[in-house]
C-alpha cells in the first residue's frame, strides 16, 4: 500500500497536474478532495470531466464517475458480491477505494486517453427495438452505422501512418525534392511553351482544342464509370428484390392455411415451453452449476492430501454406501401398499419430468442450431452481393472457366519463360562476376606498374575523364533525343487537332442547338421533378397521417369489441347466477312440490352431503383408533405368516429336490436294465 501511494504522489506531483503532496499530505485529504483528485484525472484523460465537484450533485457526479470508469474498463478488486460495496466507497470518497482506481488510472493514461477520445464516436447509442420498426429512424441508425465503420478504417489509417516511422526531417526533404521537382517542370514548360509559340502557327487554338479533347475523353471515362457502377447497382437491386420475393412466397406459403386460433395455440404453447426453461430448467442447472461450484471451490481451499487421507476418504464412502444399501432393504421390508402407489405415482413424475427436460433441452439445441444456420445464410447472401450476375448462369460460369484455363496456361508458359531467363540471367551474372574480378586484377598490377614508374594514379585519372565524358555525350544525345521528340510531338499534335477541328466543326453545329434543347429540357425536367417531390412530400405526409389515424382507430375499435364481448359474457355468468339464485330463493320460501316429491334446496343438500360426511369421518376415525390399537397384533403376526410361507416354501423346495432325486434313480434303474438286456442278446 504504500508503494503504491507514492507512486500516486510521484505521479501527481509531475506534469501535468504540478501538485505539491507529500505521504503525509495525500494521506490526510478529506473524502471531498480525494473525489477532487480523482476527478482531475479523469478530466486529465478526457476533458469533458473537468469541473469543480462542488458545482454538481453528488448523484450526477457518482453516475459519471461510474459511466467514465465502464467505458475506460476498470474492473474493481472486490470480491464476490461486493460491487455495491465498491460504488457506496466511491461515492463516501473512502480511501481503500479511491486509492486503486487513482493508481489504475495514472499507469496508463495515455492509452486511456485514445480509449476516451474513441468512446465519444464508437459507443453506439441505445435505441430501442420499437423505435427501430420505423423505416427512416431505421435509415437514419444504418447510416449512423456506417459512419462508425468509417470513423474506424479512418483511424486504422491515421494509427498505421503514425507508426510506419516516416520522419518530420524525411517528410521536409520530400517536399523540397518535390519543389525542385516543380521549378524544373516548370522550365521545361516555359521551354516548351516557347518552341510551340515559334513553330506553331496558332498555339492559343490547339491549346485550347487539346484541352477541350482532354476533358471530353475525361467526361466520357467519368460517364462510363457511373454507367458500370449503375448497372452494378440495378443488378443488385434486382438480386435483392428476387431474395426478398422469395422470402415473402415463402412466409406466405408458410402462413397458407393457418388461423387465429392455431397461431394463439402454437404462441401459447411455445410460451409454455419459455417459461418451462426459465422457471424450471434453468434455475435447475444453475443451482448444479453452483454446486459444482462451490464444491469445486472447497476443494481447492482444502490443503493437499495425503495418501491415509485418501485412503480414509475410500473407507468412509464404502461406509456410507453399505450404509444407504442397508437403509434402502429396510425399506423394502417395511414398504406399504399405500406407499406402493406414492412411489409408482413419483416414479411416473420422475419420468415426466426427465422428457420434459430432454424436450427442452433438444429444443435449446434446436434454437442454436437454427440460429447458427441464420447467421451462415446472412454471410452467405452478404458474399452474394457482390457476385457479378454472370457468374450466377451457366454460361457465365462456362466462360469463366475456359478464361481461367486459358490464364492458367498463359501463366504456365510465362513461368517456364521466366525460369529460363532466370537461369540465363544467373550465367550472365556469373560471367561478370568473373570479368570484374579479372578486371580488378588487371587493374592492380596496373597500379603497381604505375607505382614502379613513379605515375601512381594516372590510371584513375583517365577513367574519371573517360567516364565523365561518357556522361557528357549521354546527356547531349538525350536532350537531342527530347529535342526531336518534342518537336515531332507538337507537329503530330498540330495536324491532328487540325484533323479533329475540321472533322468536329461540323458535329460542333449540330450539337449547339441539342445543347440548347437539352439545356431546356433539363430545366423543366428540374421543375416538375421539383414539384412532383413537393407533391410527393404532401402526399405520404398526409397518408402517413391518415394511416396512423385508422391504425389507432383500428386498434381502439379492437380494444373495444374485445371489451364488449367480455362484458356480455359477464351478463350472461350474472344473469346464470341471479336464475339460480331465485330458483333456490323460491324453492327455500314457497315450499311447493313437483310431481309428489318436494325439491330439495342447495342448502338442504349441502347439509345431507355434511351430515354424510361427518358420519364417513367418525366411522373412519374408529377404524383408525381400531387399526393403532391392533397394530402390534398385526404385525406380530404378519411375522408369524410370513415364516409360516418361508417354512413352506423352504419344504416345497425340499420336496422337489427329493421328487427329482428319486426320477434320477429310477431312470439310472431303467439304464441299468437296459444294459443287462443287451448283454443277453
Amino acid at each position: 500500500m504504500s508503494e503504491q501511494m507514492k507512486f500516486i504522489v510521484d505521479k501527481l506531483n509531475a506534469e501535468p497536474f504540478n501538485r505539491k503532496f507529500n505521504l503525509i499530505s495525500f494521506d490526510a485529504l478529506d473524502s471531498l478532495q480525494l473525489q477532487q483528485i480523482l476527478n482531475d484525472v479523469l478530466g486529465e484523460i478526457d476533458p469533458q470531466h473537468k469541473l469543480d465537484l462542488r458545482d454538481e450533485a453528488p448523484e450526477d457526479t457518482a453516475i459519471r464517475m461510474f459511466s467514465c470508469l465502464r467505458v475506460l474498463k476498470y474492473k474493481p478488486k472486490t470480491e464476490q458480491g461486493s460491487l455495491q460495496a465498491f460504488r457506496v466507497g466511491l461515492v463516501k470518497g473512502e480511501k481503500h477505494i479511491i486509492h486503486p482506481v487513482l493508481h489504475w488510472l495514472l499507469q496508463r493514461i495515455p492509452d486511456l486517453k485514445k480509449r476516451a477520445y474513441l468512446a465519444r464516436f464508437l459507443v453506439k447509442i441505445d435505441v430501442p427495438q420499437d423505435m427501430l420498426l420505423d423505416d427512416q429512424v431505421q435509415m437514419v441508425f444504418s447510416s449512423y452505422e456506417d459512419l462508425l465503420e468509417q470513423f474506424k478504417e479512418a483511424h486504422k489509417a491515421t494509427e498505421r501512418i503514425k507508426s510506419s516511422g516516416v520522419t518530420a526531417t524525411e517528410v521536409r526533404a520530400d517536399i523540397v525534392n518535390m519543389e525542385d521537382e516543380r521549378q524544373q517542370v516548370r522550365k521545361r514548360i516555359e521551354r516548351l511553351k516557347k518552341k510551340v509559340q515559334t513553330n506553331v502557327p496558332n498555339p492559343e487554338a490547339a491549346l485550347k482544342a487539346a484541352t477541350a479533347h482532354r476533358k471530353e475523353k475525361e467526361h466520357e471515362h467519368q460517364l462510363g464509370e457511373q454507367k458500370v457502377d449503375q448497372k452494378n447497382q440495378l443488378l443488385h437491386l434486382e438480386q435483392r428484390y428476387q431474395r426478398v420475393r422469395k422470402q415473402l412466397r415463402d412466409l406466405q406459403a408458410s402462413n397458407m392455411g393457418s388461423s387465429a386460433e392455431g397461431l394463439i395455440q402454437q404462441l401459447e404453447d411455445e410460451n409454455s415451453g419459455n417459461s418451462f426453461i426459465v422457471k424450471e430448467k434453468l434455475p435447475r442447472e444453475l443451482l448444479a452449476r453452483r454446486q459444482v461450484r462451490d464444491s469445486l471451490r472447497r476443494i481447492s481451499d482444502e490443503p493437499t492430501m495425503s495418501q491415509d487421507d485418501i485412503a480414509a476418504l475410500q473407507e468412509k464412502v464404502q461406509q456410507t454406501n453399505e450404509a444407504c444399501r442397508q437403509l434402502y432393504e429396510q425399506r423394502i421390508v417395511n414398504k406399504k401398499p399405500v406407499d406402493d402407489k406414492v412411489s409408482l405415482f413419483r416414479q411416473q413424475a420422475a419420468v415426466v419430468g426427465r422428457k420434459k427436460e430432454g424436450v427442452a433441452s433438444s429444443l435449446a439445441e434446436l434454437r442454436d442450431e437454427v440460429a447458427q444456420l441464420e447467421a451462415e445464410v446472412a454471410e452467405k447472401r452478404s458474399r452474394l452481393d457482390g457476385v457479378d450476375e454472370q457468374m450466377l448462369n451457366p454460361d457465365g460460369a462456362k466462360d469463366f472457366l475456359k478464361s481461367s484455363k486459358r490464364d492458367h496456361d498463359l501463366l504456365k508458359v510465362k513461368k517456364r519463360e521466366m525460369e529460363a531467363v532466370q537461369a540465363e540471367n544467373g550465367i550472365k551474372e556469373r560471367s561478370l562476376d568473373l570479368v570484374i574480378q579479372q578486371g580488378d586484377a588487371i587493374k592492380q598490377e596496373a597500379i603497381a606498374l604505375e607505382e614502379q614508374h613513379g605515375v601512381g594514379g594516372f590510371q584513375n585519372t583517365q577513367e574519371n575523364l573517360a567516364e565523365v565524358a561518357a556522361k557528357k555525350s549521354g546527356i547531349d544525345e538525350t536532350k537531342e533525343r527530347l529535342l526531336e521528340d518534342l518537336s515531332a510531338m507538337v507537329l503530330k499534335l498540330d495536324k491532328i487537332s487540325k484533323e479533329k477541328s475540321t472533322t468536329l466543326q461540323p458535329l460542333i453545329k449540330e450539337i449547339r442547338p441539342l445543347r440548347m434543347d437539352s439545356k431546356t429540357l433539363e430545366e423543366e425536367h428540374a421543375a416538375l421533378k421539383q414539384k412532383y417531390d413537393v407533391e410527393k412530400a404532401g402526399l405520404e405526409s398526409e397518408s402517413s397521417v391518415v394511416e396512423q389515424d385508422v391504425r389507432s382507430l383500428h386498434g381502439s375499435l379492437m380494444q373495444q369489441e374485445t371489451r364488449l364481448q367480455y362484458l356480455k359474457e359477464c351478463e350472461k355468468c350474472v344473469q346464470a347466477k341471479l336464475e339460480r339464485a331465485a330458483a333456490e330463493f323460491k324453492l327455500y320460501t314457497s315450499g311447493t312440490k313437483d310431481k309428489g316429491e318436494k325439491k330439495q334446496t342447495f342448502r338442504e343438500s349441502h347439509q345431507k352431503r355434511m351430515q354424510a360426511l361427518d358420519a364417513t369421518n367418525k366411522e373412519l376415525k374408529q377404524k383408525q383408533k381400531e387399526v393403532r390399537a391392533n397394530h402390534a397384533e398385526n404385525m406380530k403376526q404378519m411375522k408369524m405368516w410370513q415364516d409360516v410361507q418361508q417354512l413352506m416354501v423352504a419344504k416345497r423346495a425340499a420336496f422337489k429336490k427329493q421328487e427329482e432325486r428319486r426320477q434320477e434313480e429310477a431312470e439310472r434303474e431303467r439304464e441299468i436294465l437296459a444294459n443287462e438286456d443287451r448283454l443277453v442278446i
